[in-house]
C-alpha cells in the first residue's frame, strides 16, 4: 500500500511515554532552575538551566550519581582555578600553558576512568577555563566568578533532583529485575547454541552491549536508596557472572570435546535463563557431580587434558550458580568487585594530545587576534574537547557539535532579540525557552539525532543568557555566537583531520591492555591476582572492544578472549605454586614466564604450552601425592592452553 511506508514514518516520530515524561521533566527542572536562580540573584542563572539540562538523564539514579560527581568535579576545577590564577594571573603564557596541561591530565584521566567517574575528571578540567577566563581582566575576581559557578550548579542539581523524583520518577529498580532475566535469557541462549554448535562462538557485540548496560543500571539503583542495594549487588554479580561464561565460551567448547560425560552442565541453561530456580538446583546437582567423578577419574588415570577440562566446566558451573543466586531474593548478598580504571594507556595519551591541539588552536588565534571573545571560544573549546575524548566516536559527535552550534545560534538570535523584548515577566520567559528544552530532550533520545539534542539546548541557553533584568546586546550576541561555532570547528578540524580517530589503532590498543595484564600476571611481581576481579577489570573492555564493530572485525574478540584465558589460566598456576616443592615452584614459574611471553603468538605459546604440559607430566609421574596432584594440575592447565 503506499500509504503504509508514510504512516509507519509518521508514528515513529510519537514519542514513547518514558521519552515524553523524560523530556517533560527537563523542561520543567530547568525552568525551576532558572527561576530559582533568579530569586537568589545569581550572576549567571542560565548556569543553573544549563546544569539541569547536562546531569539530566531518565534514571533518577543516574541523575543522582551524575549531579554529585558533578559538584566534585566543579569543586576541584574552581580550586585549581583559584590556584592557577593566583600564582600566574599576570603571565598569560605560563598561564595558557599550565592550563593546557592541566586539562589534557583531566582528560586523560577520564579516559582511564568509567560511567560518572569520568564525567568528574573532564569537568575540573574545563570548570578551570570557564572559571579563570572569566576573569581574565580582573583576577581578583577569580573567587566570585567560582563561588557564583558553584552556587548555580547546586541550584540546578537540586531542581533536576527534585523534579525527578516527582515528576513521572523512573527509577532504575524499576526496571532492574526485568532486565536481569531478560539478558540472563539471550546469555544462557546464545551459550546452548554456541556450545553444542559446529559453528564457532560468534563476537557477542549485542550481548556484551547489553551486560554493560546492566552494570550500569544496578549502580544507578543502588544510588537510589539503601534499600535497593541487595537488588543491585544482586545485578551487578549476575551480570559479572554472565560476563565470565561469554568470555569463556572458546575454552568451554574446546572442554567439552575433551570431556564429553560432562554433557549434564548443558542442562542447567535452560532452567538457568527462565529462572526456574528449583529446576537449576537439581540439574546443577547432577553436573556437580558428574564433573566431581569425571575429575576422579582424570586424575586416577593421570589424564592432564580431561583435568583442565573439568576445571574449565566447573568454572562454568560455578559462574552459573552465581547467577542463580543473584536472582534469589531470599539470599543475602554484597558487591565487592572495586571499580577499575580500565582504558588503555596509549588512548588516554591520544586523547590528551586532540584536547591539547585543539585548546592550542584556540589560543593561538586568541593570541594572534586579540579578539575580545577569545576566552569565551578557548573555553567552549576546552569544553567540547573535553567530553568528547572518552566517547567511542569523537568524530560523529564533533560533526553534531557543529551542527548544534550552528542551529542554537540561529534559533536563539530571533528569540532573543525579537520575542524576549516584548516579554515581561517570567511566565512569558518560561513559554518561549520550553519548546527548545521539550524537543532537544525528546531528540537526546533518539539514535543518531542524541548528541545533537544533548548540545545544541546547551548552547542556545548560553546565547540566549536570560538574566534579570535582561540586556540585548547584538554585538555581544554574534561575538558570542561566532566564538562558540569557532570552538566547534576547532575540534571538527582536530578529531576529522589533524589527528583522525583511527578505529584499528583504538582495537590495536585495547589488546595491547589485555596483552600487558597477562603479562604482569605471568611475572609475578604483583600479589595473586583474584580471578572475580581480574575478570571484573577487562569486562568493559571486551565491550568496548565490541562497540568498534563497524571497524574492527570479530578476530579482535576472539583474541581478546583467548587472551582471558591465558590470564585465567596463569591465575590458576599462580595458585597451585605455593603446595609444590621448591624445585616444581622454579619449573612452574617458569613455565608461566614463558606462556606470559609469547601471548601475542597463539601458535607458538600452544607449542610451548604441549610440550611444557608433557614435560610436567612426566615430573608427575615419579612423584605421589599432593605434589603428584599439584604438577598434574599444573600440566592440565597447559594442556587446555595447547587446545
Amino acid at each position: 500500500m503506499p500509504l503504509a511506508f508514510p504512516l509507519r514514518s509518521v508514528i515513529t516520530l510519537v514519542p514513547s511515554r518514558g521519552a515524553l515524561g523524560h523530556a517533560v521533566r527537563t523542561a520543567v527542572a530547568a525552568l525551576l532552575a532558572l527561576y530559582l536562580a533568579y530569586a537568589l540573584q545569581l550572576e549567571s542563572p542560565q548556569t543553573a538551566a544549563v546544569t539541569v539540562l547536562i546531569v539530566s538523564h531518565p534514571m533518577s539514579g543516574a541523575v543522582i550519581a551524575k549531579s554529585v560527581w558533578r559538584i566534585a568535579g566543579t569543586l576541584v576545577g574552581a580550586a585549581a582555578a583559584l590556584a592557577l590564577m593566583a600564582g600566574f594571573g599576570q603571565s598569560p603564557e605560563a598561564f595558557l600553558l599550565l592550563y593546557s596541561l592541566w586539562l589534557a591530565g583531566c582528560v586523560a584521566l577520564a579516559t582511564r576512568l568509567r560511567r560518572f567517574r569520568s564525567y568528574a575528571a573532564v569537568l575540573a578540567g574545563y570548570t578551570l577555563a570557564l572559571v579563570a577566563l572569566g576573569a581574565v581582566d580582573d583576577p581578583l575576581r577569580t573567587f566570585d566568578i567560582a563561588a557564583a559557578r558553584v552556587a548555580a550548579i547546586v541550584v540546578g542539581v537540586l531542581a533536576k533532583m527534585t523534579v525527578s523524583g516527582i515528576v513521572w520518577p523512573v527509577t532504575a529498580a524499576q526496571r532492574l529485575d526485568s532486565r536481569v532475566g531478560r539478558v540472563t535469557a539471550a546469555v544462557t541462549g546464545a551459550l546452548a547454541r554456541d556450545l553444542t554448535g559446529a559453528v564457532a562462538p560468534g563476537p557477542y557485540r549485542d550481548l556484551l552491549a547489553e551486560l554493560q548496560g546492566l552494570d550500569d543500571l544496578a549502580t544507578y539503583a543502588a544510588v537510589e536508596s539503601v534499600a535497593f542495594r541487595r537488588q543491585a549487588d544482586g545485578a551487578r554479580i549476575a551480570a559479572a557472572a554472565l560476563f565470565g561464561l561469554l568470555a569463556r565460551v572458546d575454552a568451554a567448547r574446546r572442554a567439552l570435546a575433551v570431556l564429553p560425560a560432562a554433557g549434564p552442565l548443558l542442562a542447567c541453561l535452560t532452567p538457568l535463563g527462565a529462572g526456574d530456580g528449583p529446576a537449576f538446583r537439581v540439574a546443577a546437582a547432577a553436573a556437580r557431580r558428574r564433573l566431581r567423578a569425571a575429575l576422579r577419574l582424570a586424575r586416577r588415570a593421570a589424564d592432564p587434558a580431561s583435568i583442565a577440562a573439568a576445571h574449565q566446566l566447573g568454572e562454568m558451573l560455578d559462574l552459573m550458580v552465581q547467577v542463580a543466586v543473584a536472582r534469589d531474593p531470599t539470599r543475602r548478598l554484597s558487591f565487592t568487585l572495586p571499580e577499575p580504571a580500565d582504558g588503555p594507556l596509549g588512548s588516554a595519551i591520544i586523547a590528551a594530545l586532540r584536547t591539547l591541539i585543539s585548546v592550542g588552536l584556540a589560543a593561538g588565534f586568541w593570541v594572534a587576534t586579540e579578539w575580545p571573545a577569545g576566552t569565551i571560544m578557548v573555553s567552549w573549546t576546552s569544553a567540547f574537547g573535553a567530553l568528547l575524548a572518552s566517547r567511542a566516536n569523537p568524530e560523529q559527535v564533533s560533526v553534531q557539535v557543529f551542527r548544534a552550534a550552528v542551529w542554537a545560534g540561529l534559533l536563539a538570535l530571533p528569540i532573543t532579540f525579537l520575542a524576549l523584548p516584548a516579554l515581561s515577566e517570567f511566565w512569558g520567559l518560561s513559554l518561549v525557552l520550553a519548546p527548545v528544552i521539550l524537543v532537544a530532550a525528546l531528540m537526546s533520545q533518539r539514535p543518531g539525532r542524541g548528541d545533537f539534542g544533548a548540545f545544541m539546548p546547551l548552547l542556545f541557553l548560553t546565547l540566549v543568557a536570560p538574566t534579570n533584568p535582561m540586556s540585548y546586546d547584538l554585538q555581544g550576541f554574534l561575538n558570542a555566537f561566532a566564538a562558540i561555532v569557532l570552538a566547534a570547528v576547532w575540534i571538527l578540524l582536530t578529531y576529522r583531520l589533524i589527528l583522525p580517530v583511527d578505529g584499528r589503532g583504538e582495537v590495536r590498543r585495547l589488546l595491547g591492555s589485555f596483552t600487558a595484564s597477562v603479562r604482569t600476571l605471568a611475572g609475578g611481581a604483583a600479589p595473586p591476582a583474584d580471578i572475580a576481579a581480574w575478570e571484573y577489570r577487562h569486562h568493559h573492555r571486551l565491550a568496548r572492544l565490541a562497540a568498534w564493530g563497524g571497524r574492527g572485525d570479530d578476530r579482535a574478540l576472539a583474541t581478546a578472549r583467548a587472551r582471558m584465558d591465558v590470564g585465567r589460566a596463569l591465575i590458576a598456576m599462580r595458585a597451585l605454586l605455593p603446595a609444590l616443592a621448591p624445585q616444581d615452584r622454579r619449573r612452574g614459574d617458569a613455565v608461566m614466564r614463558a606462556l606470559g611471553r609469547l601471548v601475542e603468538e597463539p601458535a607458538r605459546l600452544a607449542a610451548f604450552a604441549r610440550r611444557a604440559g608433557r614435560r610436567l607430566e612426566v615430573a608427575a609421574a615419579d612423584a605421589d601425592g599432593t605434589r603428584r596432584h599439584g604438577l598434574l594440575d599444573l600440566a592440565a592447565w597447559c594442556r587446555q592452553l595447547a587446545g
